[in-house]
């Protein structure tokens, strides 16, 4: 199920290990997960402030949990790659500059 991405519908989310995916409209733009000793209800907040910045345009996202987040999300970048021959729009090679921005902003 698609939750609105915004503040009130992440908050509903588990403080659990997963994978999350961001879509603009019907697009999937990004696929993530939590990284160590994090949740994602902590990289869900984190990606809407980097959206409410402006860097990155998301309206809508889902969420797993799992205690392999990392495998997951390999697993579902590979399945969106085979499907459409690229990555979603924030995870391509642009990508780096703009985790590296957020990550300034820490």
């Amino acid at each position: 199920m698609r939750l609105r991405f915004i503040p009130e519908d992440v908050r509903s989310v588990p403080e659990e290990t997963g994978i999350y995916c961001l879509y603009q409209d019907r697009d999937l733009v990004y696929i993530g997960r939590t990284a160590p000793r994090s949740n994602l209800r902590s990289e869900l907040e984190h990606a809407l402030r980097v959206a409410m910045a402006d860097d990155m345009r998301a309206s809508h996202f889902t969420y797993e949990a799992t205690k392999s987040p990392k495998t997951r999300a390999v697993e579902e970048l590979r399945e969106f790659y085979e499907t459409w021959g690229r990555l979603p729009q924030y995870n391509g090679p642009h990508a780096v500059e703009l985790q590296q921005r957020t990550e300034l902003r820490r």
